[in-house]
This record gives C-alpha cells, sequence and structure tokens, in this order.
C-alpha cells in the first residue's frame, strides 16, 4: 500500500515555503505539488502530535481549518487515483502515470507535463516574458533562441531513439543523457562547444523539472550529472593594431555598405562592446571623451575612452554610429572587408573539434574574422599593451579573470613578448665577491 506523506520544500525557510505530497510505493516515489505553502513556524512536523504533518492549530494562523481541509482532500483524492488506476489497469502505476491521475484527480489543465518535450514547450512559453534576477532587465533573446534550438534538437533525439515523441520523466535517465550528447555529436556532428551549449540548456530543463515536482534519476540531478563538454583548443583569432590601422585605411567609398561594415567593426575593436552595444549608441551616450553605456547583457554601465580610430569613424558620420542591419550581415560583410586586408592573407593552422573528430586545415587568416573578432582584439590589444586586466574586465564585463583570459589570444611569440617586457630581463650582474 502506498505511504503519503506531506513535506515541506525548505523546512528552514524564514517565510511560507511550498508543501509537497511525497506518495510512496514499492521502489517508486512520487513528489507531488499541493500549491499550498505556509511558514515553516506554523507547522506541525513532530509524530505522535495533533496535526501531525498539517498546520498547527493557533491563533497566530487562524485560517488552518480550511487548509488542512485542502490538504486532506488532496490525500483523498490522491488515495482514490491510485486504487482506481490499479483497479483499472491491474498494476501499480508509475511515477508518471501517477501524476497523470493526480493532474486529472485536481482538474489541472497542464496534464501533458508528465512528458519532458512538453514540460520544456510550456516552460519555454512562461520564461517569454521573464527576466534576470539580478537586474531585473529581459532575458537575452540568444537565451530563448538557444531554448528553442534545444527542445527542436530533444524532439529530434526522440524521434530518432524510437521514443515515439515522447520522453516521460521516468526514462530522463543518465543513459538518455549520454544518448543525447551523442545524437549531437555524432548524428547532427556539431561543434564540441556548440553541444556543451544544448546539454546546458537541458541542464537548465531538468533543474526547472524537478524543482516542480517531477521526479528523474539521481545520477542526472546529482552534480556532474549532466556533462558539458568544451572544445579549450579551437583556433582563436584576434587583430593587431596594425592590421586594425591597415583594415581601416581600406578605400571602400566605393562599396557604401561594406564602409559601413568596416568603420563599425572598427568601433568595436577599440570599445571591446558587443554587437548588441554598438548599435545601440547614440551621440546623448557619447560625453566629452567617454562612451557611457549600460550593456544589454549585463545591465551595468560602462566607460570607454574614445581611441583616435573612434573618433575618426564618429566624425566620418558626423558624430553618430554607422549603420547596421544586423549580427548576421555583419558577418557575412566583414570577411569580405578582410579579405581585402594584405597582412591577413597569412595562412594559419585552424583546429576545431566536430562530430567528435578533432581536425585541422590551413586557413587565411581572413576567413576567420567575424563580428566577435573585434571584442577578442580588443581584450588581446590591451592586455599585450600591460594594461591591468582589471581595468580591462571594467569594459568588458567579464565576471572573472579567468574568463576575460579565454578572450585573450596569445600565440607563442606573443607570450614571449609579454615577458619581454619585464622588469625582470633588466636586473644588474652582480659583481663576484
Amino acid at each position: 500500500m502506498p505511504k503519503y506523506n506531506f513535506n515541506l520544500r525548505n523546512a528552514s525557510a524564514e517565510g511560507p515555503t511550498p508543501i509537497n505530497l511525497v506518495i510512496r510505493w514499492g521502489n517508486r516515489r512520487l513528489v507531488y505539488p499541493t500549491g499550498e505553502k505556509i511558514p515553516p513556524c506554523y507547522w506541525c512536523d513532530k509524530p505522535g502530535q495533533r496535526n501531525f504533518q498539517r498546520a498547527k492549530e493557533t491563533k497566530s494562523f487562524p485560517e488552518h481549518p480550511e487548509f488542512n481541509d485542502r490538504l486532506n482532500d488532496l490525500l483523498l483524492k490522491a488515495s482514490t487515483a491510485f486504487r482506481n488506476f490499479k483497479t483499472d489497469e491491474g498494476r501499480e502505476p508509475e511515477p508518471d502515470e501517477m501524476r497523470l491521475a493526480m493532474d486529472k484527480a485536481t482538474g489541472k489543465v497542464e496534464q501533458q507535463e508528465t512528458d519532458l518535450l512538453r514540460f520544456i514547450a510550456k516552460y519555454n512559453k512562461d520564461r517569454e516574458g521573464a527576466v534576470n534576477k539580478k537586474d531585473g532587465r529581459a532575458l537575452h533573446p540568444t537565451y530563448h533562441g538557444r531554448n528553442r534550438l534545444t527542445l527542436e534538437l530533444l524532439t529530434g533525439y526522440a524521434v530518432k531513439s524510437r521514443r515515439g515523441g515522447r520522453i516521460p520523466f521516468a526514462k530522463v535517465d543518465k543513459a538518455f543523457v549520454d544518448g543525447f550528447a551523442k545524437y549531437l555529436t555524432t548524428t547532427k556532428k556539431l561543434a564540441t562547444n556548440t553541444v556543451g551549449k544544448y546539454m546546458r540548456a537541458l541542464r537548465e530543463f531538468i533543474g526547472a523539472a524537478v524543482d516542480a515536482g517531477h521526479e528523474v534519476s539521481p545520477a542526472v540531478v546529482k552534480r556532474g550529472g549532466i556533462g558539458i563538454p568544451e572544445d579549450t583548443n579551437i583556433t582563436k583569432i584576434a587583430l593587431s593594431p596594425h592590421e586594425l590601422a591597415a583594415m581601416l585605411a581600406l578605400d571602400l567609398s566605393d562599396n557604401p555598405r561594406l564602409d559601413r561594415t568596416r568603420d563599425l567593426f572598427i568601433v568595436g575593436a577599440w570599445t571591446g562592446l558587443r554587437f548588441g552595444d554598438l548599435v545601440r549608441i547614440q551621440p546623448e551616450h557619447i560625453e566629452g571623451d567617454y562612451i557611457h553605456i549600460h550593456t544589454g547583457k549585463t545591465g551595468e554601465e560602462v566607460t570607454i575612452p574614445l581611441h583616435s580610430h573612434v573618433r575618426y569613424v564618429l566624425a566620418k558620420y558626423g558624430g553618430k554610429m554607422p549603420p547596421a542591419k544586423s549580427n548576421q550581415g555583419q558577418n557575412k560583410d566583414i570577411k569580405k572587408v578582410a579579405a581585402m586586408v594584405p597582412q591577413l592573407q597569412k595562412r594559419i593552422m585552424v583546429g576545431r573539434t566536430m562530430g567528435g573528430q578533432r581536425k585541422e586545415e590551413a586557413k587565411a587568416k581572413w576567413e576567420l574574422v567575424a563580428t566577435h573578432t573585434a571584442r577578442r582584439s580588443f581584450a588581446t590589444n590591451y592586455y599585450l599593451d600591460g594594461q591591468p586586466i582589471r581595468t580591462i574586465r571594467a569594459i568588458t564585463g567579464h565576471r572573472t579573470d579567468a574568463v576575460f583570459l579565454r578572450y585573450v589570444v596569445l600565440d607563442g611569440k606573443a607570450h614571449a613578448d609579454v615577458l619581454g617586457k619585464s622588469k625582470l630581463n633588466d636586473m644588474p650582474v652582480m659583481k663576484a665577491v
């Protein structure tokens, strides 16, 4: 026979905390949200006392009779649902089947959430109007795009693995997680870092499902249960000050679109701003020798000194930023511009992991230039110039030195040049005593 218990989600909470109905039968377990909340101080959790696992009878909580009646009503519905399922099916229900039976008994509309894919669809819809808890700003569009693509890939995986287009929570285990990672790597042949992006989204979805009371394998929920692969050897580039100067010197007067693309890239390379922030700069953001702007991703205000190349571009457009259509269009056109720079014709070996296989090939440096190269160039050039990491981070917005240093692109010669600037190199020779 099942055992039923009402448990507080957080018994040490200072304010009201949710109450879950925990049902155990055989080796199965279901945590079902009651929809009720109560401050722990009004909750009786001592066995043998009156109203055990119910609200205490106290004047400080005068609504306790009605509150306990609702819990008792839910308990009756749970026991009836279990008994009816066993009678109708001739067996005991699985946790997801019991959840569905409870949803029907309580009249919940969202009965489809017993399936991971349907839960994610609803989760994504609910998150559309959500804001960042830290700063209250709307979540970035790339976040929503990642979540939608992850749902599409999970749906494809469910079909490919003959799961019938469904993924019951009871089947969300280590084999499922590893199988999805393998599907992204070998079937979809995605780059390792792209696989990591979608696995990170899956971890968020499963975490939200667990918070909502859904049961998944403990092996998945525990720390490290969902691995996030990362290709730490992917080839990244930054443009040196001389290469940026050569790009700015190009005569693109016969192609206004590429002219604007180049100019916007130059501003990005000497401000360290993301594309979304670059296109938001207005004359009002510029005061004297500085740009003051709240970045879209973190919401923090940054102050950036105007580089001579940025002054040149702003003067060219009457104090405004060169207009741009989209990040995708900028990425496409900046390669055309980079291909015209003589200094970027040098070929380098490019490596990355695709479909689980490490591949290398020779490419001209201009082929690797993208919108984000401007931001990497900013971080790298000022780092090589000897500016404090903390100062550069104040502009790029990176939270830690470790994250910032991922943006710094150094080869063996660059590392040697950094050491070459050390004052230790000029120590005098001590005379023999």
